[in-house]
This record gives C-alpha cells, structure tokens and sequence, in this order.
C-alpha cells in the first residue's frame, strides 16, 4: 500500500509539473526562416518562461521592454542600439529574467550614445555577455517608492562597461526610492568597468548626492572585479539599513577612492561591511586623479564601517588606505597596507580626504564634526613610508582645519601595527584620551599610549608587545640546574631512590608470586 500511495503522489506531483514543462520552449529571431522575425514580435508572442535565442545580430530604434519571465540567448550575436534612452527594460512585479549566451563566443547589448539596461522591476540575472553603453550601463531603478516594487540584478559574469569620461558617469546606478533593499546588485563573477579618466566617475553609483535622490540601495560583492576612477560610491538617506554594501570576495581597483562613503549633507548613516576580497588604490596610468593620494576607503560621514569578521579579512592597499573623516569603524581583521608619502600634520584636501601615508588615518577638519569612534580588535596594519595609525587636525596652507580633535573614542585591542625603523607605529596627536592601547604588537615603543600601565618588552623579533605577568619575566633569574644548591640536589637524589625502591619492590613481588 505504501508504495502504490508513493506512485500515486508522484503522478499528482507530474500533473502540477507538467503544464510548466509542456509551455517551456525555445523560440527562435532573425530576419527570416526563424520562428518570429524580431524580439519585439517574440517577446509580445512567447508564453512565461519561454527562451528566445537570436540567429543573427540586432539593431534595435526603440526600447523593447520584457514583461514576462524570460530567458534571451544572445547565441553569438549582438543587440545594438541606435536611438532611444534604453536598450532593452526589465519590466516584471516579481519577475525573473535571464540575459546570457550558450556559445562558444559571447555576444553584446550595445548603446554607444545613451544607456544600457533598464530593470524597474523583478529580479535579471547577466551571465558571460558584454553590456556596454555610454551612461548608466545597468539603471536599476524600482518605479515605486514602496514594496510593491522591487528591482535587482545578479552578475554570474561576463562584463558591464562605461565609456563615458566626465565627472557624471556610472556604469552601474541605483536606485532605492527611500524603501531599503529596493533596489540591488551581486556581484558574483564578472567585470565592471568605468573609466578611468573621468574624474569623479564611478563604477557602482548607490543613489546620487542631492537631497531629493531615491535611496535604499544594497550591493553585495561576492566576486568578480570592479574597476573605476571610484570603484563604489556609497550613498545613505540620513537612516541606517537605507544603503547597506557588503564585500566578502572579489576585486576593487581604483585610481581615486576604491570605496567612497560620500562626503554631501543628507547621504550619511550607511552601512559598509568589507569582510574578504582585495581592495586597491593606487596611481593608474592614463587617470584624472593629480596630487594627492589614492585611498582605498574613503569614510567622510557618519555611519557604520566593519573591516573583517573573526575569522577572515580583507586585503586593503592604497597610497593612505583607510582615511576617516567621521562614522563608526571597527577592525577585526585583514591586511591593511598604505603605500604613500609621510605627512605630519596631515595635509588637507578639497575634496575631503587628507593625505597622511598612513594605514589608518583619522584627520579632523571642522566641516566633518560628527565625531570619529574607532575600535581595533586585529589584523595587520602596515605603512611603508609613515605611521600604521595617525590620529590629527588636518592643516591647510599652515592652518589646523579644525579646532581640536573629533575623535570621540579610540581603543586598540589587538593587532600588529608596522612601520619604518624611523617611524612611530601609532600617533595619536590631538585626541585627548591617550592611554588607548590594550594589546597587541608594535614596530615601535607605544609605552605612552599603554592603557592600566601596562608594560611593554621586545620579543624575538624585536616587537614591542604587552608583558605577560603570567609568565616569567625578564628580570627574574632562570636557575640553571648545575648552580642549585645541595638541598635541592639531596632532594631529587631522595625522590630518585624512593622511585627506583618501589620498582624493585614491585618486581620483587611478582617474582614471588608465579613461584
């Protein structure tokens, strides 16, 4: 009986089944012998989760808009566009597109004068093609400013191009309308490109700077490669969880900032998560950028910043690699690298970042006084050329920037901070607080800004580190065995002999027992 009721199940099970398999098919477009003679006529004709593969290339007049659950397959050939805003939108309350290519050589959507793709709902998924556009590359933009309308993108690969060069463009835009999380992108394999040599630019745009832009973008980077004059420009609402990034792998390659949390009244309060991946900043050939360094994370407002989890972190390079202004940071994790120029006092910039040299760098100005809370639980944080850590006003043309300090709390728990043999490891100039260290390895003495008089000694390889009182320290004096005195040599003679006793006893005793 139980076997005929799991056959029975199984049948009931197929009839629900089937309708979705029996409707699937694939249609075919070209000028001719295909099924339908252009993707407008097939995308107005197919039926729900039906697939449409082009047999030759496309040049498109207007906008053609998906309001089905489809899948188009590029199969080799190019959809181009001559004329309208758009390429092609994504147009689906809870729809699930797929944009791909199952030949050998990838084709390409393509609008050389205006922008690319369109998802004002449901969720597009990019998979090896190549989409480039002059502007706005992938718009994601939900219509409405409530949950009813939701817009996605996931990229599985291949590649999203800009080409714009002035300070406006963005390859990849979003748009929250002020509902978190209505509007996102993941990032799992690809490239995403913007140029470099438009300054300003950036490869992933969340939300704009002027006060009335829609935000409530999240951007999730799981792998791939973003490259940019800035890799990711962050923008809040003014509330926490209105623009959320989170980076667990992949790549950031920037001339200017690789992560920019932006510096404008109103986009503060977001949320950055960098928790594995590499993150570069560094002078590229052929960039807008002059003078000044390139930062790898930019924090110029209030919100949260968190560099590694427990286990794994990060690696993050940049000429100064993490510069704050203002916001709460937390470092539990990573490599932490700046590779520029020495600077003390720090020296101020229009733009907002100040050129220090330093690994982490906290500069206060008086236009960023919201405050600065720093908490350093690990990781290893290096300057080539200045200090691991900096703490200090800014000064312009030999004036401070600010009154005094911003830093509203600092604490090193943990972690190894390296310097040049001619540099301190950690400066903390105008903070008021000094005894801010707890633990953790240093390439230089920090005895001044030990916490509960904590001493420091060198270990073998000559870096400063916390005294462990539960271990012997270097005053006490190591006995060597040939120096003890008589009472302790006849002790461990008496405890020998009363060991050696009790073996000859005990075998004494089996002897006279198997006798």
């Amino acid at each position: 009986m139980k076997k005929l009721f799991n056959l029975v199940l199984v049948l009931v099970c197929g009839i629900f089944v089937l309708p979705s398999m029996v409707n699937a098919q694939e249609v075919t477009v070209c000028s001719s012998d295909c099924t339908y003679d252009s993707l407008s006529n097939a995308l107005t004709n197919i039926a729900e989760n039906d697939t449409i593969k082009l047999n030759e290339d496309i040049t498109l007049t207007t906008k053609v808009v998906v309001s089905k659950n489809v899948t188009i397959d590029l199969n080799g050939h190019d959809i181009t566009m001559n004329g309208d805003q758009y390429v092609i939108e994504f147009n689906k309350v809870g729809g699930e597109f797929t944009l791909t290519d199952s030949s050998a050589t990838a084709g390409s959507v393509t609008n050389s004068t205006n922008r690319g793709i369109l998802v004002t709902n449901g969720e597009l998924t990019l998979d090896k093609i190549t989409v480039e556009s002059l502007d706005r590359t992938i718009q994601i933009n939900p219509v409405t400013n409530d949950d009813t309308s939701k817009a996605s993108v996931i990229m599985n690969g291949g590649k999203v191009v800009s080409t714009k060069t002035d300070s406006s463009a963005r390859t990849i835009k979003l748009w929250g309308n002020n509902v978190g999380n209505n509007a996102s992108f993941t990032l799992n394999d690809g490239e995403v490109i913007a140029s470099i040599a438009s300054k300003n630019s950036a490869a992933i745009d969340m939300a704009n700077i002027a006060p009335n832009d829609a935000y409530g973008a999240t951007v999730t980077i799981n792998g791939g490669k973003i490259t940019g004059y800035n890799g990711v420009r962050v923008n809040g609402s003014g509330e926490k969880g209105m623009a959320i990034l989170t980076m667990n792998g992949g790549t950031i390659e920037a001339a200017s900032s690789g992560i920019l949390q932006n510096t404008t009244d109103g986009t503060e309060n977001t949320e950055i998560y960098i928790y594995g991946g590499t993150i570069l900043a560094h002078d590229m050939q052929g960039s807008a950028q002059v003078g000044g360094d390139a930062v790898a994370i930019h924090h110029g407002q209030t919100g949260v910043l968190v560099i590694g989890n427990s286990s794994t972190g990060p690696v993050i390079t940049g000429e100064t690699a993490i510069a704050i202004k203002e916001g709460t940071i937390t470092v539990n994790s990573g490599e932490i690298t700046a590779t520029g120029a020495y600077r003390d006092p720090a020296s101020a910039r229009n733009d907002g970042t100040d050129d220090t040299g330093a690994a982490i760098s906290i500069t206060s100005n008086d236009e960023y006084s919201d405050g600065v809370s720093l908490v350093v639980n690990g990781g290893t944080i290096t300057s080539e050329n200045g200090n691991a850590l900096y703490e200090g006003v800014s000064v312009s043309n030999g004036t401070p920037a600010a009154s005094k300090s911003y830093v509203t709390s600092l604490a090193i728990n943990n972690g190894t901070f390296i310097s040049p043999e001619d540099k301190d490891s950690v400066v903390i100039n105008d903070y008021a607080k000094k005894d801010v260290i707890n633990n953790g390895t240093f390439s230089s003495d920090v005895s001044e800004y030990m916490a509960n008089g904590v001493t420091l000694v060198k270990d073998e390889n000559g870096f400063y580190v916390p005294l462990d009182e539960t271990t012997t320290t270097p005053s006490e004096e190591v006995k060597n065995p040939s120096t003890f005195d008589g009472i302790t040599v006849s002790a461990m003679v008496l405890v020998l002999g009363l060991i050696a006793a009790s073996v000859c006893i005990k075998k004494l005793h089996a002897k006279t027992m198997s006798m």
